[in-house]
C-alpha cells in the first residue's frame, strides 16, 4: 500500500474516532444529522474519508443506515436489546477470564483498578476518562483467553451501551463500580466460575436499574430542548 493510501486510511480512522467519541459523550445529539461538508471543512480533508467514517459509524449503529446521515435515537427498546446482549456476552467473557487467566492478566487488571480510584478522588475528576478506565477493564477481561472475536462484538456492545450510562447519570454510582469491580477481580482469581459469573450479573444489573430509573425522565428532558 502506498504512503498515500496508509494516509488516507489513517486519516479516516482517526475522524471516525472523533466523529464516534462526540456521538459517545453526546456532543453530537441524538438525531441529530451530521453534514459531510462541515466535517470536511472542519477536519481539512476531502469528503472521501468522512464518508468512510461515518459508514463505519453506520455498521456499528451509532448513525442511521439510510441516507441523511442522522444520529441513531436513544431509546428503551434498544437499550434493552442492547443490554441483553451485552450481558450474554459479559458473562463468557468473564468464564472464560476466570478459567485462564495468567499473572500477567492480573496485573493489569490491578493496574486499571488503582487508575480509576486514583481518578476517582482526584479533585479534577473527569467522568470521560472513568467510563474510558471501565471500558479498558472489562476489555481486558474479554482478552483473557485469546477469543478475539469475542472481544470485538463486547466492545461493540460496550460502546452502544456507553451512550446510554453516560446519558442516565453514571456519576453516582461510581464509587459502587470501583468496589464492583474489585470484587470481580477478587472472584476472577478464585477461579471459581459461578461466582464470578454471579458477581459479573449482579454489576450489570446494578448498572441497569440506574439507567431504567433514569432513561424515561432523561429522553422526555432531550425531547423538550
Amino acid at each position: 500500500m502506498s504512503r498515500q493510501k496508509n494516509y488516507k486510511k489513517n486519516a479516516s480512522y482517526q475522524i471516525y474516532i472523533n466523529i464516534k467519541n462526540r456521538i459517545l459523550n453526546l456532543e453530537y445529539k441524538p438525531n441529530g444529522i451530521l453534514y459531510e461538508d462541515e466535517l470536511a471543512k472542519e477536519f481539512d480533508v476531502s469528503r472521501t474519508p468522512i464518508r468512510s467514517a461515518i459508514q463505519n459509524l453506520k455498521n456499528e449503529g451509532f448513525i442511521k443506515n439510510e441516507s441523511g446521515n442522522t444520529i441513531a435515537p436513544l431509546s428503551l427498546e434498544e437499550y434493552m436489546m442492547i443490554y441483553q446482549i451485552r450481558e450474554h456476552l459479559e458473562l463468557l467473557s468473564i468464564e472464560i477470564a476466570t478459567l485462564n487467566w495468567t499473572d500477567n492478566n492480573i496485573v493489569l487488571l490491578e493496574e486499571n483498578l488503582h487508575k480509576q480510584k486514583t481518578l476517582l478522588y482526584n479533585k479534577d475528576y473527569q467522568p470521560i476518562a472513568f467510563l474510558k478506565l471501565d471500558r479498558d477493564f472489562h476489555g481486558s477481561i474479554s482478552e483473557i483467553g485469546g477469543n478475539f472475536l469475542l472481544q470485538k462484538e463486547l466492545l461493540k456492545y460496550y460502546d452502544l451501551y456507553y451512550r446510554y450510562n453516560y446519558f442516565c447519570g453514571f456519576k453516582n454510582r461510581k464509587d459502587y463500580a470501583i468496589v464492583e469491580h474489585e470484587n470481580l477481580l477478587t472472584l476472577i482469581k478464585t477461579r471459581n466460575v459461578n461466582l464470578a459469573k454471579a458477581e459479573m450479573k449482579d454489576h450489570l444489573r446494578n448498572v441497569n436499574n440506574q439507567i431504567i430509573i433514569n432513561l424515561a425522565s432523561k429522553l422526555n428532558e432531550l425531547a423538550h430542548k
